[in-house]
């Protein structure tokens, strides 16, 4: 796991893989926990993570967080913007919501594919999309990031007949 990502020496610290009950000393650990999240699913394109992840076990030391410390750090990454729940799924935001709506309109308005309708698929996963920071973007996390720019006025949500949304689309203004 993570071969090529440098881990944080918090890792290596066994009192991190356990939340401190000093408020000063809570809130830097958790501000670590939500460096090495986001950095480790940027590095590694992985855009969800899970009380199940191997993130929060590190064999090395034989410290694991346990599951009521994953769902402390899952509703801080909740909290400071840097993650959206979806059941029992933490969805990982590197850049905000606004960042990543900023990123997907430009993207569009750059292309003139504005007053084009697209499906999420094709901003998923299409060849137009290769070398955007969204390319692969979970298709839940992108219509929740696309109805961001819905409620500013800079799209409008076409929902499909499916549940995953793999089938919505997507108009830009």
């Amino acid at each position: 796991m993570g071969a090529d990502y440098e881990w944080p020496w918090q890792y290596e610290f066994p009192p991190f893989f356990t939340i401190q009950p000093i408020p000063k000393t809570k809130e830097q650990q958790l501000m670590s926990w939500r460096n090495l999240i986001c950095d480790y699913h940027k590095t590694s394109r992985i855009w969800e993570v899970d009380t199940t992840s191997a993130v929060f076990n590190n064999k090395k030391i034989s410290r694991q967080l346990s599951p009521a410390a994953i769902r402390v750090v899952f509703q801080n990454l909740c909290d400071e913007g840097q993650g959206v729940m979806n059941g029992d799924r933490c969805f990982v935001l590197w850049n905000s919501v606004s960042q990543w709506a900023s990123l997907i309109h430009n993207w569009a308005t750059d292309r003139g594919l504005t007053n084009t309708v697209l499906t999420l698929f094709e901003i998923h996963g299409g060849d137009d999309t290769e070398s955007e920071p969204f390319h692969s973007m979970d298709i839940w996390l992108l219509h929740h990031v696309i109805s961001y720019l819905e409620k500013e006025g800079k799209a409008e949500v076409m929902l499909g007949d499916s549940e995953d949304y793999s089938d919505a689309g997507v108009k830009f203004f």
